[in-house]
């Protein structure tokens, strides 16, 4: 049973540490489980790009892995995965959720580890005559912020790297608090280095973040002289790890870079000038028909390292379009994540009752060693592309930078044994928890269910199959080359073995366009040797008398042979 000083009152005394702890794992692993099963058959765009630069991997095609678009650490957890459990194309999607699983249990112990820094942190608060909120409270706020982070934001049925990023920077910043507790061990900058580097290699953003880390470090010292050579050991480290994913990317360029998403997204969001180096072969610039060649492997050239198709272009900077995205990112993460909403209303409750206290400078208080680098990390990502998942990790450190800083208040009318501050902390967690149980439920209808006109994840992978089937009996087979009508899922290319080079890139255009123009494009298309396009769209069932055929057992997919 936890001890809590006298300011506590009986109610808390029945609240032990370990039985919140048990709870939490309970409604972790049941929610996260729930989720991995029931969007098994999901398939995101990004999953198969991530497969096969684990195919890349494994065969140590070393061109493919030092990919511009996507970081290899995750892909190389997929390539393990499926070796272990002997996967293919039919299966793969639905059995790497179990990855998922695992990794975001490993987040779960992320936690636990955090957790133990930020008691020692609250023990030093009650020491110090601070009136922090009791640590049962105080743990059951972090562990259901958490789960609304994880599980609400960054799902456990995306096969990307964002979970794996997420454990990463809760790893990255127990660490921080290990070297505020004792700053002489050399050791534990050495474990910095590496776990940013680590990030790195996850998602290149934080490769931006990683001065973040350092100088976070660097001020949990306490000294600048002591700091110095501690910090210049964990930046060795940090560029061993890192350097040769640079090195290749670099050379593969023909120019310095760490990746270029940010470019890519700036150019195409803002404005860019200049030409790609490789466009890819254009074929019809009236309709946009594009074939796209890379290394003779991957499933579809297009979509497995986007940001290579567009070096050459440079942004052009605008300040006013770039403030506008800016404000309007912002506006996203709020509009997108009911549960932040939430927390940003009991933490403005908890300051009108005078309870926060952001603490000192020197020593650097655990308020400000979470809330910096959490506006940092919004504020980079903010500043090009938003995504709920993409700034889950930081929006989850600035909540326990709040949490870690508030009190009870003064004068609380108490209610059963319980303060004003105290009754809002519990209805803040009940409406987490509730917003993860309305999530699951959601997500688990949808992975099994069509409705409101929207099929099911299961339905969607059943018409993956149908596609490749169709193919197979019309003769189309391993390593044949295709076209796609717009954008759409790819995994029955992947599933029949076949390579998707050709792209109508808009099909709006396309379908506007005269019978004429549309039977010149799909020559070009078979003059290059493409044998079919496939497009997912309703539109293409008025091209019937054009040729195209409504794939058997399907409901949007539609086929053109050449």
């Amino acid at each position: 049973m936890t001890v809590f000083t006298n300011h506590e009152s009986l109610t808390y005394n029945r609240i032990s540490e370990y039985q919140v702890r048990v709870l939490f794992w309970i409604l972790a692993l049941g929610f996260a489980g729930i989720n991995a099963y029931t969007s098994r058959y999901f398939i995101n765009d990004d999953a198969i790009v991530y497969v096969e630069i684990g195919e890349a991997i494994k065969q140590f095609r070393w061109h493919d892995v030092a990919n511009f678009t996507f970081s290899p650490l995750y892909a190389s957890l997929i390539a393990i995965f499926q070796s272990i459990l002997q996967l293919n194309a039919l299966n793969e999607i639905i059995w790497l959720k179990l990855l998922n699983y695992f990794i975001f249990v490993t987040a779960l112990g992320a936690i636990e580890v955090l957790l133990r820094f930020l008691k020692l942190e609250y023990r030093a608060l009650v020491n110090s005559g601070r009136s922090p909120l009791p640590w049962p409270f105080i743990q059951a706020l972090l562990y259901s912020t958490f789960l609304a982070t994880a599980l609400v934001s960054v799902r456990v049925r995306l096969i990307n790297p964002d979970m794996l990023v997420f454990c990463i920077v809760l790893l990255c910043f127990s660490v921080i608090m290990w070297i505020r507790e004792n700053p002489n061990r050399f050791y534990k900058f050495i474990v910095l280095g590496c776990l940013a580097g680590l990030g790195y290699l996850s998602k290149a953003f934080l490769f931006l973040f990683s001065p973040v880390f350092l100088i976070m470090a660097a001020i949990s010292v306490g000294s600048l002289k002591k700091s110095l050579p501690r910090i210049a050991l964990a930046t060795v480290f940090l560029t061993l790890t890192i350097g040769p994913l640079i090195v290749a990317l670099s050379l593969k360029k023909g120019g310095v870079t760490y990746g270029e998403g940010g470019r890519h997204v700036y150019s195409i969001l803002i404005g860019g000038h200049g030409a790609p180096v490789d466009p890819g072969k254009v074929l019809d610039a009236e309709n946009k028909v594009v074939v796209y060649e890379y290394g003779g492997v991957c499933t579809r050239p297009f979509s497995f390292d986007v940001c290579y198709w567009t070096i050459g272009i440079n942004p052009s900077y605008d300040n006013v379009t770039h403030l506008k995205l800016f404000l309007r990112n912002l506006f996203e993460i709020v509009s997108q994540s009911r549960w932040l909403l939430a927390i940003i209303a009991w933490a403005t409750f908890q300051i009108s009752l005078g309870s926060y206290r952001v603490g000192s400078l020197r020593p650097i208080s655990a308020s400000i060693l979470f809330i910096v680098p959490a506006i940092c990390g919004i504020f980079l990502f903010a500043l090009i592309s938003m995504e709920p998942r993409y700034v889950a990790p930081f929006l989850f450190l600035g909540s326990v930078g709040l949490i870690m800083g508030m009190g009870r208040g003064k004068n609380q009318r108490v209610f059963l044994g319980l303060g004003i501050s105290d009754l809002g902390v519990l209805a803040l967690v009940i409406f987490l928890i509730g917003s993860v149980l309305q999530s699951t439920v959601d997500q688990a209808a949808r992975g099994l269910w069509s409705e409101n006109g929207k099929i099911s994840y299961r339905q969607s992978f059943e018409d993956q199959i149908s596609v490749s089937d169709f193919l197979s009996k019309k003769g189309i087979t391993r390593g044949d080359h295709v076209a796609v009508l717009g954008n759409s899922s790819i995994q029955w290319a992947r599933m029949a073995k076949v390579r998707v080079t050709g792209e109508i890139e808009d099909p709006g255009k396309f379908l506007r366009s005269t019978k004429a123009e549309r039977m010149n494009s799909l020559t070009l298309l078979k003059n290059e040797g493409i044998k079919a396009v496939i497009a997912q769209r309703k539109e293409c069932s008025r091209l019937t008398n054009e040729g195209w055929v409504l794939i058997p057992q399907t409901e949007t997919f539609y086929a053109r042979l050449l």
